[in-house]
């Protein structure tokens, strides 16, 4: 994994921060994606003292990125190191658990933007540096919602729907015409401030922390994922 170059979406809190935390210590350069500057700054500098990994901050919020935000974003990757590994698609929004009836227009854009929007307009973007990398990885993140339509779930889960039809069509058009693995993981449930705003009463405790996932993330970029004939995964809680 050294000196691999990796960008995660919504780096700077969840499991983006520990998986930043995790690969960087295995020498993996991170471009750390997010909308707070001071939390990227923090987890930047943590980067830096704590392993030789050299990160790229990249502040943005996904529900304003269109196809000139992100080129800027592929021309400041390719200047800071001239290449890319890997997209992990980790950043999301849950908006509003609501009925349909009472679902704001607005609300569900801003949701429909940054989870499934900007992980499109990303990936087109980012394919071509994908495709001149030996083993090209594509990572989205799905839920359980977006295996069967829940109630009140609203944008979050129609979102996700949409985020795995995109994975599969992208895994389809790529897998036999290119050295890129796309795959779409579901982690299951882990203590984030998203699950906390989705089941207020849930008990913390008996979560898994998002440092669990790791080994499985590690895996997608390992040789042996590259035979996988595998597109979904989830963990197994």
């Amino acid at each position: 994994m050294k000196d691999k170059v990796i960008l995660i979406t919504g780096a700077n809190k969840g499991i983006g921060k520990s998986l930043s935390l995790r690969f960087s210590k295995l020498g993996v350069n991170i471009v750390l994606l997010g909308r707070d500057e001071e939390s990227l700054d923090a987890l930047y500098d943590e980067i830096t003292e704590t392993s030789s990994a050299k990160p790229l901050i990249v502040k943005c919020d996904l529900n304003d990125l269109d196809s000139l935000g992100a080129k800027q974003i592929k021309d400041e990757i390719m200047n800071a190191y001239g290449k890319l590994d890997g997209v992990i698609h980790n950043a999301a929004r849950l908006g509003k658990m609501s009925s349909i009836e009472d679902y704001e227009e607005d609300v569900w854009k801003e949701v429909f933007n940054t989870n499934f929007h900007s992980a499109f307009i990303l990936s087109k973007e980012l394919l071509p540096l994908l495709k001149i990398a030996p083993n090209g990885r594509i990572i989205f993140t799905s839920s359980g919602v977006a295996e069967v339509g829940k109630a009140y779930w609203g944008a979050y889960a129609a979102s996700k729907f949409a985020v795995k039809g995109l994975a599969e069509i992208m895994r389809d058009e790529l897998d036999s015409t290119t050295n890129i693995k796309v795959f779409n993981f579901d982690p299951g449930k882990t203590r984030t401030s998203m699950r906390a705003s989705a089941y207020p009463a849930e008990n913390p405790n008996d979560l898994k922390q998002p440092e669990e996932l790791f080994e499985h993330y590690l895996w997608f970029f390992s040789e042996d994922s590259q035979l996988s004939v595998q597109h979904y995964f989830k963990f197994k809680n």
